[in-house]
């Protein structure tokens, strides 16, 4: 299938040899994604070598890509060489060129590396994304590192960002994996508040109408909870079948989670600048 594509590139360049450079260029990008994606490693960089000596001209997301292909190496050199020539071209990294770069970083287990770009990121004035979190707390699942863990869990708080499925699953897998059962059960708890609302007042708000559903010993609680917010808040139902399962483990449902114990640990540990080291 990739050679195809490719031979349909070739084609689609000679007969439409005067198509717009920027209209090849998207052609270009396409092709490229579709190459990094099935880690077609040579072929993207035999096509992106192509595209720069042709003079077609590059944009912010075709530097992505290609630093992203940086992480099938690894090669941290390498990403930092497309990050010149992305500055040289003018082009702006985002955020997704962060999370790009962080990638090439952690696939050689480099975290105090990966912090570094993080800090980068923020002093840039560049607004970090859940995702940008998430790829660091999910290599540090993988690799057992909680200390890690924990630090980005924080920084997901203080930057005021909603955590997702994903960061519950990496911090809470994190906990099981080092048979950490309680303290798992308690970040459970307090991110799946965090991913219903951050705001204090809101949260005890919607608890005080959420807490029978979540406490509720009807068969149907689980269905009901999805049926109530699929169509709108699918975040919220996943937060609170969460919720109901620590109810199930014996937890008590509280709902100010910033007085949670592992909160305060988390919080504590980060204001004292205990920043994690490989």
């Amino acid at each position: 299938m990739i050679d195809e594509m490719l031979r349909y590139l070739n084609v689609a360049e000679n007969v439409l040899w005067n198509m717009d450079p920027y209209q090849k260029s998207d052609l270009y990008g396409i092709v490229l994604h579709a190459l990094v994606k099935a880690k077609e490693t040579p072929k993207a960089i035999r096509t992106f070598k192509i595209m720069r000596s042709w003079g077609l001209p590059t944009n912010t997301a075709i530097y992505n890509i290609m630093i992203e292909c940086c992480k099938l190496l690894p090669c941290v050199k390498s990403a930092g060489a497309l990050l010149s020539l992305m500055f040289r071209d003018g082009c702006c990294p985002t955020v997704v060129t962060f999370t790009s770069l962080l990638k090439v970083v952690l696939a050689k287990e480099d975290f105090e590396g990966a912090l570094d770009l993080l800090d980068l990121c923020i002093t840039e004035g560049i607004q970090p994304d859940i995702e940008i979190f998430n790829t660091i707390l999910s290599e540090a699942n993988a690799k057992g590192n909680i200390h890690v863990v924990e630090y980005i869990v924080e920084c997901i708080h203080r930057a005021k960002i909603r955590p997702d499925e994903s960061t519950l699953w990496y911090t809470f897998c994190a906990y099981v994996d080092q048979e950490l059962y309680n303290t798992a059960l308690e970040a459970l708890q307090v991110l799946s508040m965090r991913m219903i609302s951050l705001d204090a007042s809101i949260l005890k708000e919607k608890g005080a109408a959420l807490e029978d559903l979540i406490l509720s010993e009807d068969p149907d609680a689980e269905l009901k909870i999805i049926r109530t917010f699929e169509a709108t808040e699918e975040c919220s139902a996943a937060a609170l079948l969460n919720l109901r399962w620590c109810v199930t483990m014996g937890s008590t449902i509280s709902w100010s989670p910033e007085d949670n114990l592992w909160a305060r640990r988390l919080a504590s540990s980060y204001d004292a600048n205990k920043r994690p080291v490989s």
